[in-house]
């Protein structure tokens, strides 16, 4: 009977450990807004850091593109339904903006470093001033030319234009009609997100999009009016389409366009994927080479300090230089850190993949400011002004002074 009870006991006491270590185990749901090949490298890391340990499980949500993403976050900020986690875009404006610095409570917790990150990316996770996201998938515009094309005008395919004067240069051997039909069978250049791109023309011509604090516009100054001059006169020599820039990749990739400036994302998906050798380089400069960047965040949101904890732990875990090495290399995505860059992941595949060399040094030219609530209204109207430059409604001193004056507006309600 004694002995019996003996074994009763055990068994119960085995019984309740292994209840007590299920239970440590600590569940959270983190939304990412990664779709395509992307989403699925990301799910991939969920999967190996949940392998890797015990203690918790993040349950991946794939929560839409950027657009469906941040209308998800206000309808759950709004219902007290927010995840405990996410790769949220405008990570800024949707925790700093509502007084969530919480992330900061764990970097100083840890003592995690944040001198390991590029001064621009910190800057892409500030809201007035203070960290309140860290750097995650971060995309910056660069140059792809079709080398074949290159070849077949004459030009080097080695050599890619590095300055304004040289894309038009450029641009115009590339711009063909080969049928002589009068229509033009290849473009010289075309430019996917063009309010992303003018960004970087107003940049590399010395100009500024806003002063320091993103409190009041700059971009409307001569150096801005100058940089809008010069992409009206792509239009104007004939060798960048009017209003076709939503037709930007679909040309390149038929081998019908030259120069295509745009994210450094499609690296990863058009690596091997291409009937044509292409290359990549910086955006070409002015005065100086000077881009901003773009993409989204780790957030962490409130919730109960177990599952803070428990999500800190996947961020921090996902922010090692060896996981935003793997990431990068999978994606296109930058290196948000020096560390990451000097692996030998990221050293091999310059190695193996030269294309991406591009994007990722030119990550020291990056010039960002901080999130303010108007910066979906200042994309909107870049882009809505350069489409009515592009079709003579407004001229480039018009259309900037428009735009500043609804920003203004808008950064007054």
């Amino acid at each position: 009977m004694r002995k019996l009870l003996i074994v009763v006991i055990f068994t119960i006491m085995v019984f309740s450990m292994c209840l007590s270590v299920f239970a440590s185990e600590v569940k959270i749901d983190f939304w990412y807004a990664l779709g395509g090949n992307s989403g699925q490298v990301f799910a991939g890391l969920i999967e190996e850091f949940n392998q890797l340990q015990d203690e918790v499980e993040v349950n991946g949500i794939y929560s839409g593109n950027y657009g469906a993403t941040a209308n998800k976050v206000i309808a759950a900020v709004a219902s007290d339904t927010l995840p405990q986690g996410g790769i949220i875009p405008a990570g800024p404006l949707f925790t700093g903006a509502y007084e969530n610095y919480k992330i900061l409570d764990y970097i100083e917790k840890y003592d995690f470093n944040l001198g390991k990150f590029y001064p621009g990316t910190l800057d892409y996770s500030k809201y007035q001033g203070k960290i309140c996201v860290l750097p995650f998938n971060i995309s910056t515009p660069i140059l792809y030319y079709n080398k074949g094309l290159f070849e077949k005008v004459g030009l080097d395919p080695e050599k890619p234009p590095q300055t304004w004067e040289e894309l038009m240069e450029y641009g115009k051997k590339l711009t063909l009609d080969t049928d002589n039909d009068g229509s033009i069978d290849t473009w010289g250049l075309n430019i996917k997100n063009i309010d992303w791109l003018f960004k970087a023309f107003i940049l590399q011509n010395g100009g500024k999009i806003m002063n320091e604090d993103s409190t009041e516009v700059m971009f409307n100054s001569p150096e801005g009016v100058e940089a809008l001059e010069y992409w009206k006169s792509l239009t104007d020599e004939g060798i960048m389409p009017v209003g076709l820039h939503d037709l930007a990749e679909k040309h390149f990739l038929a081998g019908n366009l030259g120069i295509y400036l745009g994210s450094s994302t499609r690296l990863g998906k058009w690596h091997g994927q291409l009937d044509f050798e292409f290359g990549t380089a910086f955006i070409p400069k002015n005065k100086t080479y000077a881009i901003t960047m773009g993409g989204a965040t780790a957030a962490l949101f409130p919730s109960t300090p177990e599952k803070e904890e428990a999500t800190w732990k996947f961020i921090e875990w996902l922010l090692s230089s060896e996981n935003i090495a793997e990431w990068c290399a999978n994606t296109g995505y930058i290196p948000t850190t020096g560390s990451a860059l000097k692996t030998i992941i990221i050293q091999k595949l310059f190695q193996e993949k030269p294309e991406y060399k591009a994007a990722f040094e030119q990550l020291k030219y990056v010039q960002n400011y901080e999130h303010f609530s108007a910066m979906g209204t200042l994309d909107r109207t870049f882009y809505e002004m350069i489409d009515k430059v592009e079709r003579e409604a407004l001229t480039p001193e018009e259309a900037l002074k428009e735009a500043a004056e609804i920003m203004t507006d808008d950064m007054l309600q």
